[in-house]
């Protein structure tokens, strides 16, 4: 046996025991937060459980996962200042932003498919907003004010619905069907 074929196996063993590992690594970056700055991990019920320091503006978790859910990482001196992830096996990138509402999450299945969805409901959440800043100047514009709104509430309500069936043996679904009621629509 050569000493490439023996490097090949170790790796893929290495790969196989990652892969089926009951860890979550949380590789955080921290741009806009000073050297020393204190990140929390929190659980589900929103309780500190880990926490790390900023350092040349990244932050790093390593955790063994009790039990998949949606957990998040803030920042302790700007509790805004968060986003949520699945824990899940893997390594899941975070970024946290100073900025509420546009933090990040990516690197594992759940959490790609978690940080769409987020994505997807705030654009049109932008659009709502976006749109009844500039008030209908008559019953006709009204009426297609309200329809445009109603359609977009309709869309983000399909798109919930239809990332909660794609996921539903998952956590992602789990946590969509318990947590999420669709409202009905006349």
């Amino acid at each position: 046996m050569t000493i490439k074929s023996i490097f090949g196996l170790a790796a893929t063993g290495f790969l196989l025991c990652a892969c089926q590992s009951n860890t979550f690594q949380i590789d955080g970056f921290a741009r806009s937060f000073e050297e020393g700055d204190t990140i929390c991990l929190m659980n589900e019920s929103q309780q500190p459980i880990a926490i790390s320091t900023v350092s040349q503006r990244k932050f790093f978790f390593y955790s063994e996962i009790k039990e998949m859910g949606l957990y998040s990482v803030m920042a302790k001196q700007a509790p805004a200042c968060q986003v949520s992830f699945f824990t899940e096996p893997g390594i899941i990138t975070v970024e946290l932003n100073s900025e509420p509402g546009t933090s990040r999450v990516s690197g594992t299945k759940l959490n790609n498919q978690w940080q769409q969805l987020t994505d997807s409901i705030a654009l049109m959440g932008y659009q709502v907003a976006k749109a009844l800043r500039h008030p209908a100047a008559d019953s006709t514009a009204q009426k297609a004010l309200a329809h445009y709104v109603d359609s977009l509430h309709r869309q983000m309500s399909a798109c919930i619905q239809n990332t909660a069936q794609r996921n539903k043996d998952n956590p992602l679904g789990r946590y969509i069907n318990e947590n999420y009621k669709a409202p009905e629509f006349e």
